[in-house]
């Protein structure tokens, strides 16, 4: 259920029994003073009482059970004035104006009026009510039944006469049975209980902080809320659930010459073990055990019983009673909530805890990330500046080597055009080796030369228009004969509706060349064939299939890398820097176009190059 304090709601797991133990008390009728049993007797003893609490302006902070049973509005719409609904309207204002008394000290009252049942009919209930605190100057709040004596009512006066009172003889015998539903000390008692809980609740609050702490805020706040408890004790219950362990002690300022507090385990144990309240009380206190001593369970519902709240009195054997024993059992379980809350906050704490650590750790390992990413960067830089040195170096070296090589071509080409009587045939072939040698060494240095420019940014296309199909067909004639020579058979495909193009015809011929050269190294027979045709009106498709010793699967994803060749040992049969498919590569994207490859051990690799039918200068950046 819920229950109220002040003008603000708070969830209770509190029964309407828990919260005012004598209410049954309060309204169940005492002993008969005669021997005659009257009908009226009869209809007050099965007569509905419903409890409430409110406010000296009349806002109501607590109603009990019955009124939801009796009215069908629930509690919780009631609270405040709106209570004010089920009451007649002519009633409205008396009610009011009974709870605003300013008197004192102030009088408990009563009053009839006629109040709304579920089936929406209005009875006639008595009203009664005495101040919850009569020691105060003034009225703060009043305690109170209502009681449904409509049977009685109607027995005795007219409802429709709508007096405030009943008439004498009917409001003197209406006043007999009131008594003995609502008896002034017995509505303070209620009052008083209540009073004590809040102002349990209210030290809880105030004075905890850490478990520790609201353990003894717990024993010294119910020392504070019972009148007869010159003592309590807080036990828990093991972690290992091996026994109950001493927590907290409160009222120890009661006890002189260092004495301690001390109740019977067995009390502690049986309220423990049966999670109901248990009072014992001793006629000759020896002075070790107390004279009275009470204790509950420290129940919290669906999360267990935690412990036990023990109270006691020392000398008074009757200071400590049922009564005290019912409000001990509600002041456990306010306990529990109050302890489960706690281990909540130490729960949250610990993984806040936790949690900062972690981010910590977190921030500690960005920054080493961030440190390595400059470290990275930092790298990067020096590996790219490395790079731009090295690239200078090759375009220097290979320009400074390029030279002299031409002038060894040159005057081997010079030699080999004399009188043939100048030359011997020995020397006619040692000078053509020379000749020979120096055009693959210029090959090679013309590789280096060009990556090296690739790679610093320097290398720069020269657009023109061209026939394509020329270009492809003086590629095939320059290794016509060394495709003779290895019985390799040529062949040449060009299906262009416009063989003119516009492109670098210097760096296109040298992709091609490329193509082709490796195509008649790696075939030692069979055939080679160069095929050219559209694609689409804007791209075009150059393939160059031989049937040679073609390319693992494994070694065909690093075909394009600088340097790579399949076979890395010195004693390699075929001979090369591994440039050529890393330069075509390059000079391929240049132009806006991809290269790619098939092929297959000993049957043979096809090389596919598609790029744009027209290129511009404004595109064209290394």
């Amino acid at each position: 259920m819920t229950h109220y304090h002040g003008k603000n709601s708070f969830p209770s797991e509190f029964s309407d029994g828990e919260i005012l133990h004598k209410v049954s008390e309060i309204t169940s009728p005492q002993q008969q003073v005669c021997d005659r049993e009257t009908q009226d007797d009869r209809l007050w003893e099965a007569t509905p009482h419903i409890i409430w609490k409110a406010y000296a302006d009349g806002w109501v902070t607590y109603l009990g059970q019955c009124w939801e049973e009796y009215t069908g509005v629930p509690a919780a719409a009631a609270l405040g004035f709106g209570y004010l609904a089920q009451i007649h309207p002519e009633d409205r204002p008396r009610l009011l104006a009974k709870s605003r008394i300013g008197e004192f000290p102030p009088p408990s009252y009563e009053i009839i009026f006629r109040l709304r049942t579920r089936q929406g009919t209005y009875r006639w209930n008595l009203a009664r009510a005495t101040p919850a605190n009569p020691e105060s100057q003034e009225v703060l709040e009043w305690v109170g039944t209502y009681t449904d004596m409509d049977a009685v009512q109607q027995t005795q006066v007219d409802p429709q006469a709508g007096s405030e009172f009943l008439p004498p003889q009917a409001r003197s015998e209406a006043n007999f049975k009131a008594e003995k539903l609502c008896e002034a000390g017995t509505l303070r008692d209620g009052g008083r209980d209540l009073h004590a809980i809040d102002r349990f609740t209210n030290l809880l609050s105030q004075r905890a902080g850490n478990l520790g702490q609201l353990l003894q805020a717990i024993a010294d706040a119910t020392v504070e809320a019972i009148a007869g408890a010159e003592f309590c004790l807080v036990a828990l219950l093991e972690s290992d659930c091996s026994g109950l362990k001493l927590s907290a002690v409160g009222g120890t300022e009661n006890f002189g010459g260092g004495k301690t507090p001390h109740v019977q385990n067995k009390l502690l144990w049986k309220a423990f073990a049966t999670g109901e309240s248990v009072l014992c009380r001793s006629e000759s206190s020896d002075g070790l055990l107390p004279a009275a001593a009470c204790a509950a369970a420290i129940d919290s519902g669906p999360s267990g019983r935690l412990g036990v709240l023990a109270i006691g009195n020392g000398k008074d054997s009757t200071a400590i009673d049922r009564h005290t024993q019912q409000l001990l059992a509600v002041m456990g379980k306010q306990a529990a909530i109050a302890i489960n809350n706690a281990l909540a906050i130490e729960k949250l704490k610990k993984q806040e805890q936790l949690l900062d650590l972690q981010n910590e750790l977190l921030i500690r390992q960005q920054e080493e990330l961030e440190n390595q990413g400059r470290r990275l960067q930092q790298q990067k830089l020096q590996l790219l500046e490395a790079a731009k040195l090295k690239s200078q170096f090759l375009g220097i070296m290979s320009h400074e080597l390029r030279t002299p090589m031409n002038s060894i071509i040159g005057f081997s080409q010079l030699l080999l055009r004399q009188h043939k009587q100048l030359l011997t045939a020995q020397q006619k072939e040692m000078v053509g080796r020379i000749l020979h040698n120096g055009k693959n060494l210029l090959l090679l240095i013309n590789d280096i030369l060009d990556l090296s420019k690739i790679e610093s940014g320097h290398l720069e296309l020269q657009i023109e228009e061209f026939d394509l199909a020329h270009l492809v067909m003086d590629v095939a004639l320059e290794f016509r004969n060394q495709a003779t020579e290895k019985n390799v058979v040529m062949s040449v495909s060009v299906c262009l509706q416009d063989q003119l193009i516009v492109n670098d015809k210097l760096r296109l011929r040298q992709v091609l060349v490329n193509l082709v050269s490796n195509a008649v190294k790696f075939t030692p027979g069979g055939s080679i064939g160069i095929e050219v045709r559209e694609l689409n009106s804007d791209r075009l498709i150059i393939s160059v299939q031989d049937t040679g010793i073609g390319i693992y699967e494994t070694d065909l994803p690093h075909i394009f890398d600088k340097f790579h060749q399949a076979d890395q040992t010195t004693t390699r049969h075929y001979s090369g820097t591994g440039l050529g498919l890393a330069i075509c590569a390059s000079l391929v994207k240049m132009i806006h176009g991809t290269i790619t490859a098939e092929s297959q051990p000993q049957k043979g690799s096809t090389f596919r190059m598609e790029f744009p039918r027209k290129i511009y200068p404004k595109k064209l950046t290394c």
